[in-house]
């Protein structure tokens, strides 16, 4: 059986299914004192690359940003990430996600990372 952080770094990274991911997380309790694994703008915007070369579709990008959206066991290296993971997880509220809008978010991200 893998560890907690290693399911989170593999849901982070959408490394393997995201139900058998959600499947094997439900075995730990919900609640965490402290993150174990933080989110950097580099794993974010390689999950959002995968979905504008049409690696991922849309659908699953929306079921990850909800399965990492309000974990206490993941940590945003910064807002911007958390307001990013919101817009994505919620469709019906921010509108759909186009392959130009998930762009536009990397391009941001790259440029917040390089100053």
């Amino acid at each position: 059986m893998r560890n907690r952080t290693e399911i989170l770094k593999n849901l982070v990274l959408l490394q393997d299914n995201i139900e058998n991911l959600k499947i094997e997380l439900s075995k730990f309790v919900w609640d965490s004192e402290l993150p174990l694994y933080s989110i950097s703008i580099e794993d974010f915007t390689s999950v959002l690359k995968r979905c504008i070369n049409n690696e991922i579709d849309f659908k699953i990008l929306t079921s990850w940003a909800n399965a990492i959206e309000c974990r206490d066991d993941i940590e945003f290296k910064n807002e911007v990430l958390q307001e990013i993971v919101f817009e994505i997880a919620n469709p019906e509220i921010n509108g759909n996600i186009t392959k130009e809008r998930l762009q536009e978010i990397v391009n941001k991200l790259l440029l917040k990372s390089s100053i």
